[in-house]
């Protein structure tokens, strides 16, 4: 039989070598939790300092340019950057006697996102408990230590500025708040199957549809908050010129409208929480669907499109929009999911969620004005609202879908999370070095699934066979009759690494 007949077949988890390779927990190499190799450890660092040190050159630039333009001496520049690096970060900041607790949130949406975006491109394709713990503690790390310096010198700066320091946790509070919510969104949109075969509790499938459907409502809310104060905004602009009443040049109205953008996700969320039914304080003054109670109103722009009092009677009319929000989520989940009238469980999973979200964005968003008081949504009221008019249209919506509409193909249930980072195959090759810190190279398993080098088939068909015994192909040294067709082939494989593995052959 000539060598042309002679089949070589790698063995499964080989590198050509004719050994075979055992994972590494068959050896016993795998490392321990606290291990960091030199790759691991740059990732880990990356992943700690680049957000945080954008954010701080981000915020030392805007510090200067406000304090060239305006004269102000620099020597104040350390505490007024520590004072916006924990502004930024949503702590209440106490100048003299006044406390000021309703920040701009565009600032921290971007810190946030930044955190969440870097820690997504880290995460490694088959996560650990103990990978995603130190993915965790990188993202906190950086923020932490800023924070930490920021106390400090907003500490010594005291006896200049009348900036007064913030306690430590309130400060160290908010931060980890922020950014575990980071790591959280960053890790469950790259890897959430994997998050979920990690928890000790299989969740339900209503509970994903659920949660998804909340994502929708809370974005399609968002998107008619923000369509109602454009409208509000044009049918006020005769209010324009009294908002820059106290500019006096063009710096001072460069300033009130930059000012007025980072405030605009603050008024888009109050909007929200109008619209269902909930006032918006403004001290002892509030402005809501029902009524309209006289109070100061800080003179800004981002602020015109608060309607004046007194209430008309069309106002209520607008409860319609929370309540249609809530009837489309429910028509979704109603084609999409197993609920009936008997079991709304997605349904009102989807509506506690959107209510939770929207609470969390509404203490964001408010907080203490200096002399005004509190402004904000009143929260118990946003919380009891949301919850019905959410509640009631998708159970509507769902009883609607399930009765007189046909049920539509279930999607997976992590499609959206596959699209959310996908822009990070852009900056996957930074972090191929990476990736491997999570194996060594020779404890690593080889897959013949991931082997990708090109394979050349050089193939006859022999139909005619001479030979006094014939050989099966299947089983070398048998004597039983082969089948009529016999392909005699060599497997060549081309391009192989350089490196004193043999050919295979």
């Amino acid at each position: 039989m000539s060598s042309r007949n002679a089949l070589v077949r790698r063995t499964s988890g080989s590198r050509g070598d004719g050994e075979a390779t055992a994972p590494p927990s068959e050896h016993g190499h795998e490392p321990p939790w606290w291990s960091l190799s030199p790759e691991r450890a740059r990732t880990l660092l990356l992943v700690a300092a680049r957000p945080t040190i954008c954010g701080l050159a981000a915020t030392v630039l805007l510090v200067l340019v406000v304090m060239l333009t305006t004269d102000t001496d620099l020597t104040s520049a350390p505490g007024a950057v520590a004072a916006t690096w924990l502004a930024a970060h949503q702590v209440p900041l106490t100048v003299g006697r006044t406390t000021l607790g309703v920040l701009p949130l565009v600032p921290t949406m971007i810190l946030v996102l930044m955190a969440a975006r870097e820690c997504a491109r880290a995460v490694p394709r088959r996560p650990s408990p103990v990978d995603l713990g130190w993915l965790a503690g990188a993202v906190l790390a950086g923020p932490l230590l800023m924070t930490a310096v920021c106390l400090a010198v907003t500490g010594d700066a005291a006896g200049v500025t009348p900036l007064e320091p913030p306690g430590p946790v309130t400060a160290f509070g908010w931060v980890l708040v922020l950014y575990l919510g980071a790591a959280a969104g960053g890790i469950a949109t790259r890897a959430w199957p994997s998050v979920c075969a990690l928890l000790p509790v299989e969740i339900p499938a209503w509970a994903v549809l659920g949660a998804r459907a909340a994502r929708r409502t809370v974005l399609r809310m968002l998107g008619c908050a923000a369509l109602a104060t454009a409208v509000s905004f044009f049918l006020h602009l005769s209010r324009l010129d009294g908002a820059y009443d106290q500019a006096h040049n063009v710096t001072d109205v460069l300033g009130m409208t930059l000012l007025s953008l980072l405030y605009l996700p603050n008024v888009v969320i109050a909007a929200a929480g109008m619209l269902c039914g909930a006032p918006v304080q403004f001290g002892a003054g509030s402005v809501g669907l029902f009524g309209v109670t006289a109070g100061p109103v800080p003179a800004l722009p981002a602020l015109i499109p608060l309607p004046e009092g007194p209430s008309a009677a069309w106002w209520p009319v607008l409860l319609l929009i929370p309540i249609a929000v809530g009837v489309l989520g429910g028509i979704e989940l109603g084609r999409t999911s197993d609920d009936r009238p008997g079991a709304p469980w997605a349904t009102l999973t989807s509506a506690a969620l959107s209510t939770l979200i929207f609470l969390v964005l509404a203490i964001l968003g408010g907080g203490q004005l200096g002399a005004v008081g509190r402004a904000g949504v009143d929260l118990l009221m946003l919380v009891v609202l949301m919850v019905t008019w959410f509640g009631f249209g998708g159970f509507v919506g769902m009883f609607f879908a399930r009765r007189f509409l046909a049920p539509a193909a279930p999607a997976d249930d992590y499609d959206e999370y596959d699209d959310t980072y996908a822009d990070h195959d852009d900056f996957d090759d930074e972090y191929d070095d990476e990736d491997d810190y999570y194996y060594d190279d020779e404890d690593e398993p080889d897959y013949d699934d991931d082997d990708d080098s090109a394979v050349e088939v050089d193939a006859e068909l022999v139909t005619d066979f001479d030979d006094d015994v014939e050989v099966s192909i299947a089983a070398p040294g048998s004597t039983a009759p082969p089948t009529d067709d016999i392909v005699d082939a060599e497997v060549v494989e081309s391009d192989l690494p350089e490196s004193d593995k043999s050919t295979g052959r």
